[in-house]
């Protein structure tokens, strides 16, 4: 399935947030977005979401402008992975992680066996299974990101909107997910997500998204956009791109800050 953003605008006054984007991103691919804060990132990926209305521009999934869909028609297809989520109630894990199935249970229906199933499964995923019965108010940030991922996995989407999905997360856990994310795009999923670090979207980017003053600076494939050049002009400061050789002889890009 496949999700275009085509020229969108948004703001809350008359000074735009971001306006004109355009980006296409296709069943099995994975699309990076970066960018300094304040970019416009997070308000992009909200207004793609139908949380706010664009001044401008259409987002079609399969060719379809999604502008007249339901919050549950647009569920059912879209999932959304926030920075960060505090409940106002101490739910339990598995309670959380149910609340992906919202789009697929009737009004007034319960979770049913098939649904705690999928809920499990989610958290089987991405290794967070003993924590079902803890309090998801009580566990560390990282879990709970984690815990977020498993439940837009819960709703079983076409297209996955992860906004800086590692923050939070230890190093160890940083690389699993972005294998898991790889992993995600092989198997059909469209997947835009944002990230602060070039070498995630060095990593696991088909493409790439470069946004600065609400303006986007480049997009294209990972190897056109992911440049020093580019890099520098986005972040003000100087890096290198080099290849490295990973252990079964793959080369590998980094990047690395030169710093004086």
């Amino acid at each position: 399935m496949s999700l275009e953003i085509r020229n969108l605008s948004f703001g809350y006054t008359s000074e735009p947030i971001f306006e004109g984007v355009s980006l296409k991103v296709k069943k099995g691919e994975v699309a990076c977005l970066l960018g300094p804060n304040g970019a416009g990132k997070t308000t992009l990926f909200k207004t793609v979401l139908g949380l706010y209305k664009a001044r401008q521009g259409q987002v079609l999934i399969n060719g379809k402008d999604v502008s007249n869909w339901g919050r549950r028609d647009l569920a059912k297809e879209m999932g959304y992975v926030p920075q960060n989520h505090i409940p106002p109630f101490p739910y339990s894990v598995i309670d959380v992680v149910l609340m992906g199935r919202t789009a697929h249970i009737n009004n007034y229906a319960v979770p049913s066996e098939l649904d705690l199933q999928i809920a499990r499964e989610a958290m089987e995923n991405v290794n967070i299974a003993y924590l079902e019965d803890k309090n998801y108010t009580e566990i560390s940030g990282g879990e709970r990101q984690l815990v977020l991922i498993a439940r837009a996995l819960a709703q079983q989407p076409q297209i996955l909107i992860m906004d800086e999905p590692t923050s939070n997360l230890d190093y160890g856990n940083q690389i699993r997910l972005l294998s898991h994310i790889k992993r995600l795009a092989k198997q059909g999923l469209s997947i835009i997500m944002s990230t602060h670090y070039p070498d995630h979207a060095l990593y696991c980017a088909d493409k790439a998204i470069m946004l600065k003053d609400g303006q986007i600076i480049c997009s294209g494939t990972s190897e056109e956009v992911l440049t020093e050049h580019n890099l520098s002009k986005i972040y003000g400061i100087d890096v290198q791109i080099m290849n490295t050789v990973v252990k079964n002889g793959e080369q590998k890009k980094i990047c690395i800050p030169v710093v004086a």
